[in-house]
């Protein structure tokens, strides 16, 4: 028996030219999915092979769409410094119905993708009323996809870029399709205290980097990953959720996070824009989000991918 499977390597993805507004719909309509309990997510599983690395699986399987799949993903920070990235990794998408692998791809340039359209959808439903200014810490991969997803979103606001290597803040802004104002400001608390909307898009930190005291009244914090806040981001938000309960829960104690009351965690991002739980109740309200990342997300977003992929015979396809 053989049967086609078709491999996507990261030029091919990015050939693919997945247009950001439709990547938007794709992970809003997949949060209405998480909403409505139409998803199966669990908890990603990861190895630890280094102090500043890991490998995660995340596996995914959205019913309504016919979506099923797994992403093996990789975080090295120290990668860069040797000349790689800092994320690799692959996505195996199956047929729901015989199981068999349809697709093998390259999962860097989705992963990018596919957290900025959850920051930005986020942000669609929790930010204050008018969005000014916003805080980019990080001018890596994800540090550009914000520009990209948030700006679709808030269309008039300024982006405050912070990164260590001024050459990466210049590196952005040529390299950002976004007619956004960016402005590279040097130190991360002055960019957090003039903020509307502030994500902390950095490598893997070990160590307290952003106090949640910076954060003015009315912000919304969405840290990419879980460390590198203060402790009281989880007790001095006036709204603490995350992109899937469960999953943060299993993360923090899995990982021996620095947080000790994640008893405030009052849902998903999802339960919001279902309308079980209130978003922004008052104008001054500080809201912090951590979104960890959606298998669900992965799934749809290359599912897309391999659509838009098949209809131009991008790609190789094998024999399994």
């Amino acid at each position: 028996m053989t049967t086609p499977i078709r491999w996507l390597s990261r030029n091919d993805v990015a050939q693919t030219n997945l247009p950001f507004t439709s990547a938007l719909d794709i992970v809003e309509g997949t949060l209405r999915d998480h909403g409505d309990g139409a998803f199966e997510n669990p908890p990603k599983i990861g190895i630890h092979p280094g102090r500043d690395s890991h490998i995660h699986a995340m596996a995914g399987w959205l019913p309504r769409q016919r979506r099923a799949g797994l992403k093996w993903i990789a975080c090295y920070s120290s990668n860069p410094k040797v000349g790689l990235p800092n994320i690799t990794g692959l996505l195996v998408l199956n047929d729901p119905d015989t199981g068999l692998p349809v697709c093998v791809m390259d999962a860097a340039y989705l992963t990018a993708i596919r957290t900025a359209a959850a920051s930005a959808i986020t942000s669609k439903y929790l930010s204050p009323p008018h969005v000014n200014r916003i805080a980019i810490i990080g001018a890596g991969l994800q540090g550009l996809y914000h520009v990209e997803m948030l700006s679709l979103i808030h269309p008039t606001a300024e982006f405050h870029i912070v990164d260590i290597n001024e050459n990466a803040v210049t590196r952005l802004t040529e390299q950002t399709y976004s007619k956004a104002t960016i402005i590279h400001v040097k130190e991360a608390e002055a960019a957090i205290r003039v903020a509307d909307v502030v994500v902390t898009a950095t490598s893997r930190l070990e160590d307290v980097a952003f106090q949640f005291g910076w954060v003015k009244k009315g912000s919304l914090a969405m840290p990419v990953h879980v460390l590198g806040w203060s402790q009281d981001i989880t007790t001095a938000s006036d709204l603490l959720l995350a992109d899937d309960v469960g999953q943060f829960k299993n993360y923090i104690i899995a990982t021996g996070s620095p947080y000790n009351d994640i008893s405030r965690v009052r849902g998903s991002v999802s339960d919001i824009i279902a309308g079980r739980i209130a978003g922004r109740v008052r104008i001054a309200d500080r809201i912090a989000v951590f979104n960890l990342g959606l298998a669900i997300h992965d799934v749809a977003i290359g599912s897309a991918i391999l659509d838009i992929a098949e209809q131009h015979g991008l790609g190789t396809v094998v024999s399994y």
